[in-house]
């Protein structure tokens, strides 16, 4: 474990407690899209991806909170799961960012992975 910091070396905030114009939610919301789907390739699925389980680090967005991670390929809830992921991640997300409420992006995630 180590501490993650911003870019004044405070604590990270977490994702909830910022607040974004649409070009940094848009951004902020396809780099942790991406690390879920590098999640998902590794076989893990955060299972509780949520505004607050990402903290805005110097270098971007950082997931933590892992404790309820599950195996995609052992856990008949995966599926719904990493669903939930994506919806909070946009739900979150398309507040700053509206466009982002017309993403589909967990359903052709795990496609993929299938």
């Amino acid at each position: 474990m180590e501490l993650i910091k911003d870019e004044t070396g405070a604590p990270a905030p977490r994702l909830v407690d910022r607040h974004f114009d649409p070009e940094e939610a848009t951004e902020v919301f396809h780099v942790v899209l991406g690390e879920t789907v590098k999640m998902l390739c590794a076989g893990i699925v955060h299972a509780d991806l949520s505004d607050f389980n990402v903290l805005m680090g110097v270098d971007g967005p950082i997931l933590i909170d892992f404790p309820q991670a599950v195996d995609p390929a052992r856990n008949q809830n995966a599926r719904k799961l990493l669903l939930r992921d994506i919806k909070n991640l946009t739900s979150f997300l398309s507040r700053f960012a509206p466009q982002l409420r017309k993403t589909k992006y967990g359903p052709e995630m795990w496609d993929l992975y299938e």
